[in-house]
């Protein structure tokens, strides 16, 4: 004979769903996925970011000489907690730190201002290549709030 079957356990949670995950094209032909916004304040196109160290599936602003960037933000004006497209690989246009200009095909970097690059020829150390954000596709002049086409890629 067989026995009695027993009742079934409860099921456990299910973990956190994250923003749409979507990968697709800007219109500069850089690839983004949606993140949330934590970076304390409407998103600004162009600012660094970093994973957030606090909220899952979301961003907030590298700070300054950061090692482990992972994009750029895409739109301006997304609110705090929302989501937000972020340029992971491919061209991106980046906020200079102010007072900077942009060279065509110079080295990019994570500069001494949160969420901001600067530009060298050529990286001077090892701990400098591990802020690299990519390479200058643009020469522009120095200025306040300048937005250079950069394409990405992270170490």
């Amino acid at each position: 004979p067989t026995g009695d079957t027993g009742d079934t356990g409860p099921t456990g949670d299910t973990g956190d769903t994250g923003p749409t995950g979507d990968t697709q094209t800007t219109a500069d032909g850089g690839f983004y996925v949606t993140l949330l916004n934590d970076t304390g304040a409407t998103s600004v196109k162009g600012t660094i970011v970093r994973a957030s160290a606090t909220t899952n599936f979301a961003v907030s602003i590298a700070p300054a000489n950061y090692d482990q960037p992972i994009g750029v933000i895409y739109e301006d004006g997304i609110a705090n907690g929302a989501p937000v497209k972020v340029v992971i690989s491919g061209p991106a246009q980046v906020l200079l730190k102010d007072g900077l200009a942009s060279t065509n095909g110079y080295w990019c970097g994570v500069s001494d201002v949160a969420g901001r690059m600067y530009q060298v020829v050529d990286p001077p150390s090892t701990t400098e290549h591990n802020r690299e954000i990519g390479h200058s596709l643009q020469a522009i002049a120095s200025g306040t709030n300048v937005l250079s086409l950069v394409t990405l890629h992270f170490n």
